[in-house]
Order: C-alpha cells, then sequence, then structure tokens
C-alpha cells in the first residue's frame, strides 16, 4: 500500500537563544564577527599581545567575552600553549511571541520529517516539542508528536546545531563534526556545524538518508576568503564525497538544510551541478524560489537522488513565520518572526 510523507528543512534562526550580534543590523554585525574572528586569531598566539587583546574586548563588550579554564587571558606572559579557554558569545532568550509563532508554523507544515537548523541542544528541543508544540498546537487538532528528535552539539561556538524531529523511527546515524581539511593553510574543521547523516525507516522498499547541513555563511570570514565562498565550496565538495560512498542511483537521499547561498552560486557547484542531485526549488517558477527573508535568493535546500525526485508530488515553500510589514501575517514586528528563512516541505509517495 502505498503512502504518503512529507519532509520539511526550516533555520529557526536559533530556537530559545539569539546571539546579541545576530540582533544588530548586517553592516554591523559583520563588524562584530570579524572582531571575534580577529582575536581568535590573538589567542593562538604563543604570547598574547594583551594590547590588542583588550582593544578586541572594548569593541565586543556586551557581545562576546573570554572565559578563562587555566589561566588568566590578562596575565603578563601568557600565550597559547599555557592558556585554556575559549570565546562565548553573549546570547537573549528569544521572545516568547517567537517561539510560538515557530510552533505555529511547524504545526502548518506538518512533515513527517523536519530538519531544524540553529537548535542549541536536544534537551531544549525535547522541551519545544513537549511543552509548546505538541501540547497547544499539534495535539489540540489531533496531529501526531514526534516521537524520534535528534541532535548532536556541532562545531559552532555559539551552541547553533542541526537537528531532525521524526514519526519514524532511526535506524542510524553518523556525524562528521571530526572530519578536518586544509583552509588557507591551515587545518581546520570541516563543516562549521556538522554534516549530520540519520536513516530512516519509512517502511518502503529501502531506508531514507537525510544528510542535514548548515554550511558557512557569507560573511565573517577574513580578507582572503571575504564571502566564505572557498570554505563553502570545501564543505560542499566534501558532502558530495559523503553522499557517493551510497548508490545515487538507486539510494533514497536527501541533503537537507541552509547551504547559505544561491544555486547559482559556484560554492555550491558539487552539489548543485552534480547529474545525480536535484534541487528541488526548481519545480516551482522562478520567482517563487526564495527562501531567505523578503527577497528570491535561495539559502534552504531539499537536494535529493533521481528515485526521490520521480516520487516527489508536491513542493512549497511556507513563508508564513517571516516577518514582512506591521498587520501582515500576523506579525506585528521583528522580534516575533519565527525565523527570517522560509520552509521548504516536499511531499513523496511511496
Amino acid at each position: 500500500m502505498s503512502q504518503k510523507i512529507k519532509i520539511a528543512t526550516y533555520n529557526c534562526e536559533n530556537l530559545f537563544s539569539r546571539s546579541r550580534i545576530f540582533k544588530e543590523d548586517d553592516p554591523k554585525a559583520r563588524k562584530l564577527l570579524e572582531a571575534v574572528e580577529k582575536l581568535e586569531e590573538e589567542l593562538k598566539k604563543p604570547v598574547f599581545d594583551q594590547a590588542e587583546i583588550s582593544s578586541l574586548k572594548a569593541q565586543l563588550k556586551g557581545y562576546a567575552t573570554i572565559i578563562d579554564v587555566r589561566e588568566k587571558h590578562t596575565k603578563k606572559g601568557t600565550g597559547s600553549k599555557n592558556w585554556v579557554g575559549w570565546i562565548e558569545f553573549e546570547m537573549e532568550p528569544a521572545d516568547t511571541k517567537s517561539v510560538r509563532n515557530l510552533a505555529k508554523v511547524i504545526s502548518e507544515i506538518d512533515a513527517d520529517i523536519i530538519c531544524l537548523i540553529e537548535v542549541e541542544n536536544r534537551t531544549l528541543l525535547q522541551r519545544f516539542h513537549d511543552e509548546i508544540l505538541y501540547r497547544d498546537f499539534l495535539k489540540p487538532i489531533g496531529k501526531l508528536p514526534y516521537k524520534h528528535i535528534m541532535l548532536i552539539d556541532g562545531n559552532d561556538p555559539r551552541g547553533i546545531d542541526v537537528s531532525l524531529m521524526s514519526r519514524h523511527p532511526i535506524m542510524n546515524m553518523k556525524s562528521y563534526i571530526d572530519d578536518t581539511t586544509d583552509y588557507l593553510g591551515k587545518t581546520v574543521k570541516t563543516f562549521s556545524r556538522d554534516c549530520l547523516h540519520i536513516q530512516l525507516d519509512i517502511k518502503a522498499v529501502k531506508p531514507l538518508n537525510i544528510f542535514i547541513n548548515h554550511l558557512k555563511s557569507q560573511g565573517y570570514s577574513g580578507g582572503q576568503d571575504p564571502g566564505g565562498d572557498i570554505r563553502r565550496k570545501g564543505q560542499a565538495k566534501r558532502v558530495a564525497e559523503i553522499i557517493n560512498e551510497l548508490d545515487l542511483k538507486n539510494d533514497y537521499i536527501i541533503v537537507a538544510g541552509d547551504m547559505n547561498s544561491d544555486h547559482s552560486s559556484d560554492s555550491l557547484a558539487p552539489l548543485i551541478m552534480n547529474d545525480e542531485l536535484h534541487n528541488l526549488n526548481l519545480m516551482l517558477p522562478e520567482n517563487e524560489r526564495g527562501t531567505y527573508g523578503t527577497g528570491k535568493e535561495q539559502l534552504d535546500y531539499l537536494i535529493v537522488t533521481e528515485p526521490l525526485k520521480a516520487r516527489c508530488r508536491n513542493l512549497q515553500i511556507n513563508r508564513s513565520g517571516i516577518y514582512t510589514k506591521p498587520g501582515v501575517g500576523g506579525i506585528s514586528n521583528i522580534t516575533e518572526a519565527a525565523s527570517d528563512h522560509a520552509a521548504v516541505v516536499a511531499e513523496f509517495d511511496f
């Protein structure tokens, strides 16, 4: 007997808390994140330049702080060999209405499997599901809960991770947070967050393999890679290598998430230009493919293999959680918005 399965990806723009940096307008946020990057580099030096660190800390006051674990970073002569610590972003709780609007959008989508991007941790996601999404939105209208919720802490120091909620059971799972690569002459973690592979039992002839991603952003990458294109293309290439370990001609495979660039960008070429993969947004008219803000740029993707494309019966972009202007969509200001991204939602027949 055939079944319909709805699959979605949605960037939540941080579930319960949002970095103060990203509350600022884009030019200021870029300058602040550039200061963070410079501070990270200073904290890697054998002997810290106290004057430079003090200057950067002043620029970042109220936005980020240095956490000392071993030795004080302010101690004269201290450097990377004897200091242990990290930079921590200052966070603010998300507006209560924005969290409820997020739950409202997810309940409207009613996907059987939904990939959620920018979620702090699994415990918070479980609480969001149990105490808001299911209790207040899904259960009252007779919709099913998500019994299978998964998140693994990734590489982003802000604590924004990729995750999944599913009504279908998880069979296997693999994280690539430890994967490394050469980037501008340095060995770094390949993925800014993770490439989380989750295999699901969808009661079909074969399992569903989802690779959840949040690739490098277009900013905050320093002078050698100002748009993050080099880093992002390296990540996209690695995702392509990972999925090539499966059978692209026959397996059910989805690369999902926020790729942080439009499909026309060369940085996504390893995925977009792969003849065995299909960007489902291309099913829509060109002026309807945008997923970020109110613009036409596509940042969010469901990229599938041919066996899934052949089974896709419907593709929608849900923009109901995005703030446009007062009085539109029931969202009166930007702090109440569920997200600045739209959700990509596809329905398949199996």
